[in-house]
This record gives C-alpha cells, structure tokens and sequence, in this order.
C-alpha cells in the first residue's frame, strides 16, 4: 500500500506545472551543429567566409527565453573563395592568424538580443547580436543570429581601399544535431 501511495505521489509531482517547465539545456558548438561565417563587401562582390573549426557551449532556457554563448573561432580554419582573397584575409594588416590564431565570443541573450563581447586580434569590444528563434512544428530547434561590426574597432585596419569597413556576421546554430 505505501509503494502506491509513493508511486502517485511521484507521478503528482512529476506532473506538476513546475516540474513540466523545461531546465536549462546545454550544448556543446562545434561545426557540425553551428555555421558561423563572416560576409564582407570587397570592390563589387560580397565575399563570405565559413568557419571550419570551432567550439564552445550553448546554454539556452526556452521557458525564459534566455541563453548564453561561449565560443572559440580558429582564425586559419575561415574557408573563402579563391586563394587571393584568403592570402590578403589572412594578412598581417586583417585577420593575421600567425599572432592572433583564435577570435573568442561570450554573451547572453534575452528575447531577440545576445548581447556579448568579441575578441579579436588581441582586442575586446562589445558586440551584440540579434536572435531569431528557429521553430519547427512549434518547437524550438534553433537559432540564427546576426550582428554588424566595424572592423577598424579590432584593428583589422589593411585592405581600406577595396574592403569595406562593415562586416556582417551569421551563424546558426541548431538543437538537434
């Protein structure tokens, strides 16, 4: 009689509103669940690297739409279209990954802004993000984010007559991968 009582009583508790919320959930970045790239206008042609190598961790609570963002770049691993623009890209006077060999991003989001900050050759400044949540079916699978950053704030100073100044950043990141 007592293990009946104690069985309904777990599932009472186990039913209940609170224990029905979600926790948060944790989940560790890597290329094969996050596209993180970078698109800069060059001349007449907006040129797009993809990171090949990182890492990090999501946590994300869907109950209060909060999350939080701890991830590595490593500089070498951005794939671009041609050899000419990753040999400039990857010069002393841009991205210079011989002395910088990683870009390093931490935030938090809450509803539609992460909010966090960059660095990059050696030197942190803010940068916040907007974030979309991803549905499928009326569940959250996952999220795109993107931010606007002025280069010449991290130093990335070379190149000034053919790349623009602004670069955008994408990544999406899914849940179930």
């Amino acid at each position: 009689m007592k293990s009946r009582i104690f069985g309904a009583g777990m599932l009472v508790a186990l039913l209940s509103p609170a224990a029905l919320q979600a926790a948060p959930v944790t989940i560790a970045l890597n290329p094969g669940n996050m596209l993180a790239q970078t698109h800069s206008r060059a001349m007449f042609i907006t040129v797009t690297g993809t990171f090949s190598q990182l890492s990090g961790t999501l946590t994300y609570d869907p109950a209060a739409n909060s999350c939080a963002v701890d991830v590595t770049f490593v500089v070498e691993s951005m794939k671009l279209p041609n050899a000419l623009i990753r040999s400039q890209t990857m010069s002393k006077g841009f991205l210079d990954p011989q002395d910088y060999p990683t870009q390093h991003y931490t935030g938090t989001c809450h509803g539609g802004t992460l909010t966090g900050e960059l660095t990059m050759r050696g030197q942190t400044h803010a940068f916040d993000m907007t974030v979309t949540n991803e549905m499928t079916g009326g569940q959250l699978t996952g999220f795109h984010l993107e931010g606007t950053l002025n280069r010449h704030d991290w130093g990335l100073n070379g190149l000034t007559l053919t790349v623009g100044k602004m670069i955008n950043v994408t990544n999406d990141i899914e849940l179930g991968k």
